[in-house]
């Protein structure tokens, strides 16, 4: 018989695909392991947790030497070729492909296998760098044969040591480690009779830390249990927080074939909640009790509002079944997308999100009220409310209740709230002035004391953000810089020059004009004093055209120099005003941070100084004085207002809070 003609062969070299770079966390791979404890009708598993070392121990069935060489180390290997179920337990086995026990390379260069089944006992190790080797020359690695003298196996069972690990390990392992694995199993304790420990401590439901954090539960319940079912998923949950607990429907049908899915999704009540030591704003699938997929929901593609809410755990098990073909992946963490299975149960989700999303607006809008009635002098005001104004104001609570800010930023919001509403409320007040007549003149009255109430109020926030502005700057300068902190503030915020000029004018035309001109100024200016130039703006405030000259902090400016520059300006500055349609007003502000003349200062050239500055419409201000006088200004105000109205008791209330 002749040689055949063709030849497939299999190199080494894909095992650095399939496993010795599987996994990057110590998780996932510990998951790969604790899953064959399962399939090996385990009840026990314990992982030490120490120094560089990490062992596994299960009281499973053990392998013999053929058991391992014909399965363990046999890359690929089909365990459900010979049943879908565990031997003892009838357990639905959850390895399939035959490369999860490689995942241990991912993260240990030293793996040490031993292994008691009956009275027989192995024990072998594999490193990589010989394993690697003989993946370079394709060469049939053999694993070292390790003594087991001193084992100490009462039972059958196998233990598992990673050694030489990739990454430093440290104590913090152990209880993130737990919370990790608690979530990558649903079938970890007694009810299942499969106990799973860390350095001794048993892993629990309470590990998870899930359920605990949510607000609102949408649950998808088995088709067999279901009240015990709900019953595990509420002890999980912390019944003051919860807002609803709502079923949805679970049959979903492929082909013709019905299905159920099982589970939860919840929303949480700050997005914050869902960032412990992983990101939880996730919905996880899981396939036979194990995770399947880390999160399905990103997948989904939604920006709404509500979606950083959202969080949840979906068992669907139609995904691996033993009959029908394996749709997962080889790291065994996704699914083929274009798969009907696969495909039908996003689908699934999409419209379960929809149920989900109207519940949560629905909700979040009632609890809203509830939120901003915490504040005492929200609540009072809110009860005092009638009718349509009271639907209102829900409303308005509810939509703010729903945005995704922090507490503090939210109750900023209650507070606004209150204001804007009034505003709104008075105008639509003020639209039915026309109707009133000298009979009821009296509400006219009551609507303008209303009026002057909402705008003393507004300006109280104004002088307070004022206030906090000031505040900042001054918490900021050190010597020689406050010129530096004002240069960058004063275009915004020219109210510090004055008080009247609350707002700015963008004039592109004329401000060209202007540095047209100043160039032809500074041209006549020493070099001196063009070193000495820290800044010159143009702005219009209230129909005024303003030159803003900003002199070095350090910078002694002698009353000739400025007169003479300040001339200068005046000069340019008539000249642009000619060209108007219709001249306009115009100030020249020079701010110093010292005193004109310094040493030299004499009361009567500086008195002098002034008015002859005042005839080029221009005034000297300091750095420090601007300061002191918008603060002293604007703290009077609060002191003499501080009683303005009820509406300005509210505001002050939630800024104290």
């Amino acid at each position: 018989m002749s040689e055949p003609k063709f030849q497939m062969s299999i190199n080494l070299q894909v095992l650095n695909h399939l496993g010795l770079n599987l996994y990057s966390n110590t998780s996932a791979v510990l998951s790969e392991v604790v899953a064959n404890a399962w399939d090996a009708d385990a009840t026990e598993v314990n992982i030490q947790i120490g120094g560089d070392t990490i062992s596994i121990t299960d009281n499973g069935i053990g392998m013999n030497l053929a058991d391992i060489n014909n399965k363990y180390l046999t890359v690929g290997y089909q365990k459900r070729s010979e049943s879908g179920e565990s031997l003892i337990f009838h357990r639905p086995v959850m390895g399939r492909k035959g490369i999860g026990k490689l995942s241990m390379f991912s993260i240990a260069n030293t793996v040490e296998v031993y292994s008691k089944k009956d009275a027989e006992v192995n024990g072998f190790k594999i490193d990589t760098n010989s394993l690697r080797e003989a993946i370079k020359t394709n060469d049939t690695y053999y694993p070292v044969e390790l003594p087991t003298d001193n084992l100490l196996f009462t039972n059958n069972g196998t233990k598992i040591i990673l050694s030489d690990l990739k990454k430093k390990r440290t104590a913090a392992l152990a209880s993130h480690l737990r919370q990790r694995l608690a979530r990558r199993f649903a079938i970890i304790g007694a009810k299942n009779n499969f106990n799973v420990s860390i350095n001794n401590e048993n892993i629990v439901v309470s590990d998870r830390n899930y359920l605990s954090k949510a607000q609102c539960v949408w649950m998808f319940l088995p088709k067999e249990g279901s009240d015990e079912f709900k019953e595990d998923l509420k002890s999980q949950t912390k019944t003051e927080k919860i807002k609803l607990i709502k079923e949805l429907p679970s049959a979903i049908t492929i082909g013709e074939v019905p299905y159920h899915i099982t589970g939860w999704i919840a929303t949480c009540s700050e997005p914050k909640e869902l960032d412990d030591d992983e990101n939880l704003n996730r919905i996880v699938i899981m396939v036979r009790g194990k995770m399947a997929k880390e999160d399905i929901f990103s997948e989904i593609g939604t920006t709404a509002l509500y979606s950083k809410y959202v969080y949840g755990e979906l068992s669907a098990d139609f995904l691996d079944l033993d009959n029908e073909a394996d749709i997962t992946t080889s790291s065994r963490q996704d699914f083929f997308e274009d798969d009907e299975r696969y495909i039908a149960l996003k689908e699934f989700i999409k419209k379960a999100l929809t149920s989900v999303r109207n519940d949560w607006e629905e909700t979040r809008s009632t609890s809203g009220v509830d939120e901003a009635c915490k504040y005492v002098v929200v609540s009072d005001w809110y009860n005092e409310l009638k009718g349509d104004d009271k639907k209102s104001a829900k409303k308005l609570f509810g939509k703010i209740n729903q945005l995704t800010v922090e507490k503090d930023e939210k109750k900023e919001l209650f507070k606004h709230g209150v204001l804007a509403f009034e505003s709104f409320k008075l105008k639509n007040e003020l639209s039915q002035l026309e109707k009133i007549s000298a009979e009821n003149i009296a509400a006219f009255i009551e609507v303008a004391g209303r009026l002057d109430n909402i705008e003393a109020t507004m300006y109280y926030q104004i002088v307070q953000e004022r206030l906090a502005v000031i505040k900042k700057m001054q918490d900021v300068v050190s010597d020689g810089s406050l010129e530096k902190v004002i240069q960058d503030h004063l275009s915004k915020n020219l109210w510090l020059l004055d008080p009247s000029w609350d707002r700015s004018t963008e004039l592109p035309v004329v401000e060209q004009a202007f540095k047209t001109q100043f160039k032809t100024i500074n041209a006549g200016l020493s070099k001196e004093e063009l070193d000495a130039r820290l800044d010159i703006r143009y702005k219009k405030a209230s129909n005024k055209h303003l030159i803003i000259e900003l002199k070095k902090g350090d910078r002694t400016v002698k009353s000739q120099e400025i007169t003479a520059q300040v001339y200068k300006y005046f000069s340019a500055t008539k000249k642009i005003m000619a060209t108007l349609d219709q001249p306009e007003p115009f100030e020249i502000i020079v701010l110093l941070g010292r005193h004109l003349d310094g040493e030299n200062y004499d009361e009567d050239v500086y008195q002098a100084t002034k008015n002859a500055l005042k005839a080029y419409h221009c005034r000297i201000m300091y750095y420090d004085e601007l300061l002191k006088n918008a603060q002293n200004l604007y703290s009077d105000f609060l002191e003499h207002n501080k009683n303005l109205s009820t509406l300005s008791n509210i505001i002050n209330e939630l800024e104290l809070d």
